[in-house]
């Protein structure tokens, strides 16, 4: 028996009458359309040119009546189909919509010339994210945080390769190459969709990034406040002075640049006779000097202080612990001296007046 090979609309028929079919199970679609190219063939070769294919729907319909099979039910074949064939037909019902409006067949002609860029940008999306996922994989791995994934600061070649690999996929995949399997066409569609979705995440990181780097130079961290005088962020207790011959100096007043007096103690003590830093701490308490009628002195170094073993720790002995201060002893007997010539010679300050002899009194003088 010879059989005549199906022609294209023959085929093309029959794959519309089984979509017409496909609310039935896949066994009773292939009974029903079992033969139906082989005949339809047959009978365009004897009819030649008189030959014409019927409707597929009405065709379809009439199979199911002589197979006494129900009528097609929308909703049925609705639910066979699957999630994909559901988005694409959503997909192109939206764009028929767009379409049929003037902005917004404008606004599609717009994303698809845009369409290069988005290739683009999805590798170089695609690319972060195996740069993380290779980051995990291999924690050795040199990495110079997000910036060292957008710039290669890290030097790291594989960077370079992957950043090329991931946008030359992206681009093959955008102009429908690279996709010989159904299953490849779904992979491209799901890292599609997972780049869209890390886009804003990764647009946000990258820009909190860039903020921080060109920020880094002339941001001048916070430190802790701490009151008083400090060196490296630890109060200064007390302070001792030496002369230029390296000898102990048991009573200096000490002032800024502006004349203020220059204390160990923070601002806002209040009427409080010793340092509330300090009391409470564990270790001596240094108190001002003290002289009736007059204001305490908290510039006059060394300060007196409370030996640790000698406060109470209890607020409502402070007076107590301050009438326990005693002179501090200086860390060292004596000090190198400063050599002669380092001395600095004193000056009167330009404020003070300098007394000069008139020339009636050098005339007058012996």
């Amino acid at each position: 028996m010879i059989t005549t090979p199906a022609r294209e609309d023959i085929r093309a028929f029959a794959a519309s009458v089984r979509a017409q079919l496909d609310d039935l199970p896949a066994d009773e679609i292939d009974d029903l359309l079992d033969g139906l190219e082989a005949d339809l063939s047959d009978q365009a070769t004897e009819a030649d040119d008189d030959f014409e294919l019927p409707d597929a729907t009405t065709y379809a319909a009439e199979l199911r009546a002589a197979a006494g099979l129900p009528e097609r039910s929308d909703a049925i074949a609705a639910t066979r189909k699957s999630l994909a064939q559901q988005v694409r037909e959503g997909w192109r019902e939206l764009g028929a919509i767009l379409t049929a409006n003037p902005a917004g067949a404008w606004m599609l002609d717009l994303l698809r010339s845009l369409r290069p860029v988005w290739w683009l940008v999805r590798g170089f999306v695609w690319y972060l994210m195996a740069y993380f996922v290779m980051l995990v994989l291999v924690p050795s791995a040199p990495s110079g945080g997000l910036l060292g994934a957008v710039f290669f600061v890290s030097g790291n070649p594989l960077t370079w390769v992957i950043l090329l690999g991931a946008v030359l996929l992206s681009v093959q995949w955008g102009r429908g190459r690279w996709l010989p399997r159904p299953w490849v066409r779904v992979l491209r569609t799901v890292m599609s969709v997972g780049a869209v979705l890390a886009l804003p995440v990764l647009a946000l990181a990258i820009s909190t990034a860039l903020t921080q780097a060109l920020t880094r130079d002339s941001y001048i961290p916070d430190a802790s406040y701490v009151p008083g005088l400090s060196v490296d962020g630890q109060r200064v207790r007390n302070i001792f002075a030496f002369d230029a011959e390296g000898n102990p100096l048991p009573a200096v007043q000490l002032f800024d640049q502006d004349g203020t007096p220059l204390t160990t103690v923070g601002r806002g003590m209040g009427q409080q006779p010793y340092d509330p830093y300090f009391y409470g701490g564990g270790g001596p308490v240094p108190v001002p000097y003290t002289a009736p009628g007059a204001s305490d002195a908290w510039n006059i170094y060394p300060l007196r202080e409370i030996p640790a073993d000698a406060v109470s720790w209890d607020d409502g002995d402070d007076v107590d612990d301050v009438a326990k201060a005693k002179p501090t002893t200086f860390p060292f007997l004596r000090v190198q001296p400063i050599p002669t010539d380092a001395v600095p010679s004193p000056e009167p300050s330009p404020t003070a007046p300098v007394a000069t002899p008139s020339p009636d009194a050098e005339a007058a003088a012996p």
